[in-house]
């Protein structure tokens, strides 16, 4: 570490660093090793450090930070072939300028803190580093055009133990951890740094092995069932074949022997009709249901328009039940851009290409944000409805967990079937049970289905990419935590 200056001045220095940010990857889900996380961290920190001036430093760091993005996110191309019916075009016209932009962005925001330090004086420097990352990480994470995939403190998102301080400070205060235990490696010649790194982490291992041991007991248990359909087919919304996939959804829900749970979840879009208008597609469902079992599942609201407005589109979660009545529903509030609507549509039609963004908006339609509350009455309770990827915004759900007895995250992660992404996504959500003292229901249509307690301990999994559902005992342990009662206050203002 100590050559870090000399090496700077060399060409291949590049490279190295190139490789320790992807390495940085290695933290992260499925692969859950975050000493190496820790390690890669630790060589930008000492790179930034050694760096002669504010242009040195934003070159390490958007080196290192490319090789991180990059590899963490190299499944953007391939969500954008799968959203387009499997079009090669689209993955490369389409996904790879996507990847470039967003992997460029985060070594931006990756750079911000490194030209913070570089100007700072030098003893400051590794503190200013550290203080500036953590407000990049929390700006990130705000809504609604926000994007906080893979916070550093996600490495221990899979980690129960090392988890546990989410409740406390959220992902932020783990990211802080991560951050000044990579400051204290960064200087392996320094015994005394490193002593004080290996205190840190056994301090957190020590308050997460406290807190998992005085769990508080589950005030009750509600049944929950999950429904896994695993349909694949880019023809859900054909006209033709929808009623026929939802059928198999339903087969897969609801056939069978055994009493049926009074909740019942299916994932997102399930129900490719629009729920609310379409009658008879309600009575067909109602007639699938036991009396007293409720159908939560996804689906597409549609209203019409005023006189002079066009009709709106909503990504919905709706709870029916066996009178064919949607008894509540919620649509989605964080919409994910270029994936359910296109930002500055006029003006992105009018381009001479654009099919290489079109090919981006679901169904080639752009939908509303929500405005109304997300809680949903469930016979399992009050549940947090978050429609995909709202689960990832951990102020977004600290603000609205307060009344829910537990979270229902429900999901199409088709679009990454095969890649990485499925684990970063489920990880990242499971980090909110732990923010907000909830369980976690996660329902997905293929993918990872999952409930977790209020600690982030797995209760129960389904297998990917199987047609599959399981009847889950979920623990309503309901916490209040420092990090939501936080949050709560802050929102109060």
């Amino acid at each position: 570490m100590k050559s870090w200056g000399e090496l700077m001045r060399r060409r291949p220095a590049g490279i190295w660093l190139l490789l320790c940010g992807m390495l940085m990857t290695l933290g992260f889900a499925p692969f859950e090793l975050w000493p190496v996380a820790i390690f890669s961290l630790a060589v930008l920190v000492a790179a930034v450090r050694a760096a002669a001036g504010p242009w040195q430093a934003l070159g390490a760091t958007l080196v290192w930070g490319l090789g991180h993005q990059l590899s963490a996110l190299y499944w953007l191309p391939w969500a954008f072939f799968k959203d387009s019916g499997g079009s090669w075009l689209a993955a490369i016209g389409g996904g790879v300028p996507a990847l470039l932009g967003v992997a460029l962005y985060g070594a931006l925001c990756y750079a911000v803190a490194a030209v913070a330090a570089a100007y700072a004086p030098r003893r400051w420097r590794e503190a200013v580093f550290v203080l500036v990352w953590l407000l990049v990480e929390v700006a990130k994470g705000l809504t609604p055009y926000g994007f906080p995939w893979l916070p550093v403190g996600m490495v221990w998102a899979n980690s129960v133990v090392m988890m546990q301080l989410a409740s406390v400070g959220g992902v932020y205060l783990l990211s802080l951890l991560v951050l000044l235990t990579a400051v204290l490696v960064s200087r392996p010649d320094h015994t005394l740094r490193l002593v004080a790194a290996s205190v840190l982490l056994l301090a957190v291992a020590a308050f997460g092995v406290n807190r998992l041991h005085h769990t508080l007991p589950a005030e009750r248990s509600v049944e929950v069932r999950v429904v896994q359909p695993d349909i694949q087919s880019e023809s859900k919304w054909d006209p033709l074949l929808r009623w026929q996939f939802l059928q198999r959804t339903l087969d897969v829900g609801l056939n069978g022997e055994g009493p049926v749970p009074p909740t019942v979840v299916m994932p997102e879009s399930a129900v490719a009709f629009y729920l609310n208008s379409d009658e008879d597609v309600r009575r067909g469902i109602a007639a699938r249901l036991p009396k007293n079992s409720v159908l939560v599942t996804g689906t597409v609201r549609y209203a019409e328009g005023m006189s002079t407005m066009a009709p709106r589109f909503y990504n919905s979660m709706a709870v029916i039940g066996h009178d064919a009545v949607i008894h509540d529903s919620y649509d989605k509030h964080l919409l994910v851009p270029f994936g359910e609507f296109l930002p500055l549509r006029q003006v992105i039609d009018r381009l001479p290409l654009p099919w290489t963004l079109r090919t981006l908006s679901q169904s080639r339609i752009d939908f509303s944000p929500g405005s109304g509350t997300p809680l949903l009455r469930t016979p399992a309770g009050t549940a947090l409805g978050l429609i995909c990827y709202e689960g990832i915004f951990p102020l977004y759900v600290a603000r609205h967990a307060a009344g829910a007895d537990y979270l229902l995250n429900i999901t199409n992660d088709n679009w990454f079937t095969g890649t990485i992404a499925l684990y970063q996504h489920a990880s990242l959500e499971r980090m909110r049970a732990v923010e907000n003292g909830r369980p976690l229901v996660r329902v997905a249509n293929t993918g990872i289905s999952v409930v977790y307690d209020s600690y982030g301990r797995e209760v129960e999994r389904l297998p990917i990419n199987t047609p599959a559902r399981m009847d889950v005992k979920v623990p309503l342990i309901l916490l209040r935590t420092p990090f939501r009662g936080a949050v709560e206050r802050v929102a109060g203002f």
